[in-house]
């Protein structure tokens, strides 16, 4: 039997972009959300999205770790804590992995020249974009 484990972030992105898809092509209209606000089902720890930064921890922090992961984790080969895929390890624990992660996504998807580690509100708006694009940043 195939280990289905291995192809799981791609088949919730391509599902993703496929319910896009339909969205539109039924002409359903949705309202956008505010900028703060949860983009996408991939996560679906909270809709809160306060700053955080190295030592907060909770659902937030869950949230923020599972977007690094889709946005852009999963799609690179640096290994941020032994999570599943290369990417984070979703514990709610903002610590120097989860802030390496967020550093590299600033850069790397946000053009960011000083990254500051922390998610604030550009980097959450960033975050929702990326996850719900069919693929990594």
């Amino acid at each position: 039997m195939a280990d289905l484990t291995i192809t799981q972030p791609f088949r919730r992105r391509v599902l993703a972009a496929v319910v896009g898809v339909l969205a539109i092509g039924t002409g359903t209209v949705v309202a956008s959300a505010p900028a703060h606000a949860a983009s996408s089902g991939l996560c679906g720890y909270t809709n809160a999205q306060p700053e955080i930064t190295v030592g907060s921890q909770g659902i937030a922090v869950e949230q923020a770790q599972c977007e690094l992961n889709y946005a852009y984790a999963f799609g690179h080969s640096t290994n941020y804590g032994n999570g599943s895929y290369h990417g984070l390890t979703v514990d709610g624990d903002f610590g120097q992995n989860t802030e390496a992660a967020t550093k590299n996504f600033q850069i790397h998807c946000m053009g960011a020249t000083n990254p500051d580690g922390v998610i604030g509100p550009n980097t959450w708006s960033a975050l929702n974009y990326w996850v719900a694009q069919a693929g990594y940043c």
